[in-house]
């Protein structure tokens, strides 16, 4: 690899740049500090003013689902450099220029190149025998790339590799079993992008079993954009300013998460994502389907939550009924105190009717972590003829964050 002299970077020195003289001999040290001052500067102004993420209008590193098991989509961009996939990790932009397969990946399975890398390998997913939940994680480091794997470092014009680079690699890894992402080692970062509800015996993972981590909307150019304008676009009186401090009104972060529940979960389930803030209101909007007899059933809801102080909760309760009159459907609407949804669903064509309620409200906030509980009371009455109703349901609940 690189011949170097000796490096000499000290972050705790505080030295911002290197001054060349005159008549004294040009060594390679001096030129990398300049290069290490450079890019440390730049990746803490990141890291500490910006954040980790994915900027606004960027779709770079969402975990999609696919048809074949036990298997990812690594959301990239379009092929360009301007229309890549990215995320900014502790300071460093990650760029994922197209789409890519989990099992895709350099590393995926392949020892050898892990051991050249000097990194470990990317294992294949396995199939979980009862529910588990995994967390998907981004792996960020950096390597030293020379002419033996790049030719074009050979200058043509004397032969000779004058300089190596350093390149900036990522791999996609699943922590199988846990919703935490596992500690770093040296000289790698780390970053939570997805979490998975595996279901017990299901190779397949299912889009409505992966919920988004990803700190999303990350751009300075937005928020100094809404913080220069004059116009009060929140239409705030003067008496709502007197009636709550500063700290309460300011909702400096935001973030869109999805949650899912399904028949796999027992009454009380919870999922739980760190926010990367301390949230202090949510709104809801939440997408209900039960199966009755042979045909899905749908209903919607929204609802707010208010998590300053004591949790302040309302939302929608619609109630869908399969009945074996015209038309065959009726829905009601009426709201809910201390949660953020609730459905009810109701197949009056068997006796007894077979009912079952669901429904999800925040349980918990503890420091950056939101948990969302699940409500699910039923499925109620044994039926008599036909298919079984209620065998099947979803709850799929998008929460948009403000802190």
């Amino acid at each position: 690899m690189g011949n170097f002299s000796r490096d000499t970077f000290d972050r705790l020195k505080h030295y911002v740049g290197v001054r060349l003289q005159q008549g004294v001999p040009i060594v390679d040290a001096d030129w990398n500090e300049l290069e290490d001052i450079r890019k440390y500067e730049l990746q803490a102004f990141l890291k500490w003013f910006i954040g980790n993420g994915v900027p606004s209008g960027n779709h770079g590193f969402e975990i999609q689902a696919v048809a074949d098991p036990n298997d990812l989509s690594i959301r990239g961009g379009d092929g360009t450099a301007e229309g890549t996939g990215r995320i900014l990790v502790e300071g460093m932009d990650v760029l994922n220029e197209s789409d890519l397969r989990y099992t895709a990946q350099a590393l995926y399975n392949d020892a050898a190149l892990a051991a050249e890398w000097g990194v470990d390998p990317i294992p294949p997913l396995t199939t979980p025998a009862g529910n588990r939940t995994d967390t998907v994680y981004l792996d960020v480091w950096e390597r030293e790339v020379d002419s033996t794997e790049d030719a074009d470092l050979v200058n043509p014009a004397i032969g000779v590799e004058t300089c190596v680079r350093t390149k900036r690699e990522w791999a996609l890894r699943v922590v199988e079993g846990s919703s935490a992402v596992p500690i770093p080692t040296a000289g790698h970062n780390f970053y939570g992008l997805a979490r998975l509800a595996r279901v017990g015996g299901a190779a397949v993972i299912a889009a409505g079993n992966i919920t988004d981590l990803r700190q999303t909307i990350l751009s300075l150019n937005d928020a100094l954009a809404h913080l220069s304008r004059t116009d009060n676009p929140h239409n705030v009186s003067l008496a709502q300013l007197g009636a709550f401090a500063a700290a309460d009104y300011e909702f400096n972060n935001r973030s869109v998460v999805l949650v899912t529940f399904s028949q796999a979960d027992a009454h009380n389930a919870l999922r739980t994502t760190d926010l990367g803030f301390v949230p202090k209101f949510v709104w809801g909007v939440a997408s209900m389907v039960g199966r009755l007899a042979s045909a899905d059933y749908g209903a919607s809801a929204s609802g707010f939550a208010d998590l300053r102080g004591s949790f302040e909760q309302r939302g929608h309760y619609p109630q869908a009924y399969r009945t074996s009159a015209a038309p065959f459907y009726r829905q009601d609407m009426s709201t809910t105190a201390g949660r953020l949804c609730l459905g009810h669903f109701s197949d009056a064509t068997v006796t007894p009717n077979r009912t079952i309620t669901i429904g999800a409200a925040i349980s918990a906030v503890s420091g950056t972590n939101l948990s969302v509980q699940f409500y699910k009371v039923g499925p109620s009455g044994t039926g008599t003829g036909g298919a079984l109703s209620l065998q099947t349901f979803s709850l799929r609940l998008y929460l948009y964050c403000l802190g």
